[in-house]
């Protein structure tokens, strides 16, 4: 949306809608937008024309706000050096540390933030920012914030070396961190002692912000350098200052250090005009910030006693808040689930609160489950309690586990009517959390595995978000477009888990939010940019295996295209032909029917399992039909390709032959369906009653139907049950505790140690298979029971069936 006005507290969009600016800039709007006072005061330097930029010259107004900064500023703070950004201050800051103390190392914190330009960014510990760009430079490093301890350790041992320690009062965009009290004062005197620089960066909470004209107004010591800027331009012009205590001052420092820009009147005028408004009526605006504050923060306290499943902590001070909400990745949606491992829960809390109640807020950079509330210093009381009510809506909406109504305005949809909100003090139970092994006396982990899965259906999106039931089928195509944007990423963790050798192993789900259809043809590049971006963030965080689901395979042909980006993959092709074949043929058994008596077709014969499937049926069954895509016209090369392979083998013992004719499936007893066809290609009340039908294919190719209806037997086909409890929370679409084929194989693999690509194309081996098996027999990796669409197929479906074929060997 584009923002064509704002005054005060209030921006306008395009078509006249009003909105809440909570965020103010980061903090850069101390009056809101557009302050009369402050355009004053640049309208009357325009009028008497004063010069902007005079440089070498004397500049006048910047001369009298270094003055009136020296008046307001703790202690003896009286030099003022001008900048054009928090950045530029920063860079002044240490430039002149350096000189004035002859040395080099600079110390900050972790997780702290100073600013983007290359010093700064050495300078703020947080390496997400600094990767590429050559920081940090040498002579950086880090302590633990608001650990005094490790400042006096350090310093004890290395001041000789250590020019300046820089630090924030409240560490903003690490998460609003207020430090232990009395914190400020003790860094201060103990750089002190050790003749170390102190560097005190209220660049974002100075001037007010805190309740305070500075956060560290209340400490008894002064600082060495105090820096500011944000506020200080008024929200119209950018501006910083270095204001340093004159034992701190280096003439040469001054003689060297210039700025182009730095030192310009009209800035300057600005500020001025800034200082007069915090400060006029004995520092009233401040105070009432103050005041104000605690009912903000009260607020939010109290919205956190009743959702405590939401929200796990309130930090901040004054305009200054930060609200860290919990950890969604296990609460049954899985749209949640991707949010909280991605960093984007608080992006799609701002969006909800932009767009249904014209909330302006922000995520903080450096902590991503940390929404930040920085509301300009002119706030009202009911300003307030409106942020207050609509944060009570979404946690209340989160706590409902309502995902609907938080995403409906992203595919354009109207969300449904908020809850009623309930009586203030009444707390909602935290959601369980997914069971996991108790970690004690366990074997230390052997590896890590990444599992990439995405949606089958249009189905799954209810199934995985059951609250987008609300929405239509445009908009669920809507949503489906809309993820596919936000590219791969971790939907899910699994915890330590481990076999009955006792190994044990971790590992992530992770989305490639398409469909099969989306991934065909056209769409299939676009598919397999995905994946390969998956498998390269998987080797990035230490997997030791990447298995890919369902058409991750098929896309990048058996895995072929997904190999070498760092990590070991596998398609898990063969444990799902293993579990598939193994598990017909104990149904089999376990309904009257011989195998080796048994004419078994395998539809999908040419593809990397149908292929395999066939290879070990072969080795039992009687008679073995392989049966192609009637539509492919290179099938008849294939098939044929496939039946002489598999009579070349020793092993072979059945007659084989080959068509691309579905409808031989009638003649057979056995048959496994394992195409790459996103539609259903077999419908069971076309077969002879007593047929028992094995559907690999995900999405399923074999349509349902009741078996009192059919009398056939069908089941799905390639699924494991390890040998441990496994639970994909809202991907769970199978009973609890299986898992696909795929996933089984990638699980063992890691726990093998397994260290080459595994069931990568079309050819897979026997010789693999029989390796394959014997890994699941070690660790105890074993067929799932059977089961069709959710329901465990038991004993009374196969008396149903046994019925069934009773009467077909009767009518025959």
């Amino acid at each position: 949306m584009k923002m064509v006005s704002g005054k005060g507290c209030t921006l306008h969009d395009e078509n006249g809608t009003a909105y809440l600016d909570f965020l103010s800039q980061y903090g850069a709007l101390p009056f809101g937008h557009n302050p009369d006072r402050v355009w004053s005061a640049i309208l009357d330097g325009y009028q008497d024309s004063v010069p902007a930029m005079v440089q070498p010259l004397r500049p006048v107004i910047a001369e009298r706000l270094a003055a009136r900064l020296a008046e307001i500023t703790p202690g003896d703070l009286a030099i003022t050096t001008f900048t054009n950004s928090g950045a530029e201050t920063i860079e002044a800051a240490i430039k002149l540390a350096r000189i004035r103390t002859g040395r080099q190392v600079i110390l900050s914190t972790t997780n702290g933030f100073h600013g983007k330009t290359l010093g700064a960014l050495s300078a703020t510990g947080k390496p997400m920012y600094q990767a590429g760009t050559g920081a940090p430079a040498p002579d950086f490093d880090y302590l633990p914030y608001g650990d005094i301890d490790a400042l006096e350790s350090r310093l004890s041992r290395d001041s000789f070396d250590i020019a300046a320690f820089i630090v924030e009062p409240i560490q903003g965009e690490g998460g609003v961190i207020c430090p232990p009290p009395g914190y400020i004062d003790a860094v201060i005197a103990t750089c002190r002692a050790h003749g170390v620089l102190s560097i005190i960066d209220e660049i974002q909470t100075g001037l007010g912000r805190t309740g305070a004209l500075f956060a560290c107004s209340a400490g008894h010591e002064t600082p060495d350098m105090l820096l500011l800027s944000k506020a200080l331009g008024g929200g119209i012009m950018p501006i910083g200052a270095c204001i340093v205590r004159p034992d701190v001052w280096d003439d040469h420092f001054g003689q060297i250090h210039s700025s182009t820009f730095a030192n310009n009147n009209i800035a300057c005028l600005a500020a001025e005009a800034t200082i007069e408004l915090l400060t006029e009526d004995n520092q009233a605006l401040v105070k009432n910030v103050a005041r104000l504050s605690q009912r903000l923060h009260e607020g939010l306290r109290m919205i956190q006693k009743r959702y405590p499943s939401v929200i796990s902590e309130v930090r901040g001070r004054g305009f200054m808040a930060g609200i860290c909400f919990a950890d969604f990745s296990d609460r049954g949606s899985a749209t949640l689930s991707f949010a909280s491992l991605n960093g984007g829960v608080i992006p799609l809390i701002s969006s909800y609160l932009l767009n249904t109640y014209k909330i302006l807020t922000a995520p903080l950079f450096n902590a991503t489950r940390v929404l930040r509330l920085q509301p300009p210093l002119v706030s009202t009381a009911a300003d307030i309690d409106r942020a207050l009510n609509a944060l009570d809506d979404v946690c209340s909406t989160l706590a409902a586990g309502d995902i609907q109504r938080i995403v409906a305005h992203l595919v354009g949809a109207k969300p449904a009517a908020a809850p009623a909100l309930t009586t203030l003090g009444i707390t909602v139970p935290a959601a369980p959390c997914q069971a996991e092994n108790d970690d004690t006396d366990k074997a230390p982990l052997t590896g890590k595995f990444a599992f990439l899965i995405h949606y089958t259906e249009t189905a799954d999106v209810v199934r995985s978000d059951p609250s987008f039931a609300q929405f239509s089928d445009a908009e669920i195509g809507k949503w489906l477009e809309w993820v596919k944007q936000l590219g791969p990423g971790p939907v899910r963790k699994i915890g330590h888990v481990r076999s009955k050798t006792g190994t044990g192993i971790s590992g992530t789900i992770m989305s490639v939010p398409m469909l099969p259809a989306d991934m065909q043809r056209a769409g299939r590049a676009m598919a397999t940019e995905m994946i390969q971006e998956a498998t390269r963030m998987a080797a990035a965080e230490g997997a030791t295996r990447v298995g890919l689901g369902a058409y991750t395979s098929i896309v990048t042909r058996g895995g072929e295209k997904a190999c070498g980006l760092g990590v070991p993959v596998t398609s898990g092709n063969t444990l799902t032909s293993i579990a598939a074949v193994k598990a017909l043929i104990d149904v089999a058994a376990r309904c009257g029917v011989d195998i080796r008596d048994a004419h078994v077709a395998v539809v999908g014969a040419t593809g990397a399992i149908g292929r395999l499937a066939s290879l070990m049926l072969s080795r039992q069954a009687r008679h073995l039909t392989l049966i192609g895509n009637g539509n492919n016209p290179f099938a008849p090369r294939l098939l044929e390709k496939v039946r002489a392979e598999i009579v070349d083998l020793p092993a072979c013992r059945a007659d084989v032959s080959a068509t691309t004719d579905i409808a031989a499936i009638r003649a057979a007893d056995l048959v496994i369906v394992a195409t790459s066809s996103e539609i259903t290609l077999v419908d069971p009340r076309s077969l002879r009653p007593g047929t028992i039908v094995c559907d690999v294919a995900r999405p399923p190719n074999v349509s349902f139907a009741s078996m009192c209806e059919t009398g056939v037997f069908v089941f799905d086909g390639g699924l494991i049950a390890p040998p441990f409890e496994i639970d994909l929370g809202p991907f769970q679409t199978l009973p609890e505790n299986l898992c696909w084929g795929c996933l089984g194989e990638t699980m063992l693999l890691t726990l093998a140690g397994e260290t080459a690509d595994f069931s990568i194309g079309s050819q897979l081996s026997l010789a693999d298979a029989d390796h394959i098996a014997a890994l699941a027999d070690v660790h105890g990796f074993v067929p799932a029971p059977t089961q069709w669409y959710g329901a465990l197929s038991g004993d009374a479906e196969i008396e149903l069936f046994r019925r069934a074929r009773q009467a077909r060997q009767a009518a025959a």
